[in-house]
């Protein structure tokens, strides 16, 4: 029982990665564009009886309009409405425009490589 939740765990992380990944792999790819956009609202939302927000920026880019939502919740409006904020998006991908975090993004990836190192390992055998 305990190596099938182990293999299913496995499972789950290689999932989930292919899934951050298959969304940053048009960023990896080059030429990226930046861009200035504007704080036009923000998108609330409950978590665990707490309320989170998420910016909605607005922008013009690749000969239109676009409105992205920020990836990251915060337990209050920030930024406030108003503020340009600098956005990165892959070329001819402006609705995946999104303020850059490098090291969020970088300490999203180490867990998860981690995590699989780990239940690797345990599989087989190493940590017994």
């Amino acid at each position: 029982m305990e190596a099938a939740i182990v293999y299913l765990c496995i499972a789950f992380i290689i999932t989930t990665l292919a899934l951050v990944l298959r969304s940053d792999l048009p960023r990896w790819r080059g030429l990226n564009r930046e861009t200035l956009a504007e704080v036009i609202g923000h998108r609330s939302s409950f978590h665990n009886n707490a309320k989170s927000f998420a910016a909605i920026y607005r922008f013009t880019a690749e000969g239109g309009i676009h409105e992205v939502i920020d990836q990251v919740y915060s337990g209050t409006p920030h930024p406030p409405l108003g503020t340009i904020v600098p956005l990165g998006y892959p070329f001819g991908r402006p609705d995946l425009a999104r303020p850059p975090r490098p090291l969020l993004w970088l300490f999203i990836y180490a867990v998860l490589v981690f995590l699989l190192a780990m239940l690797v390992a345990k599989a087989i055998g190493w940590l017994d």
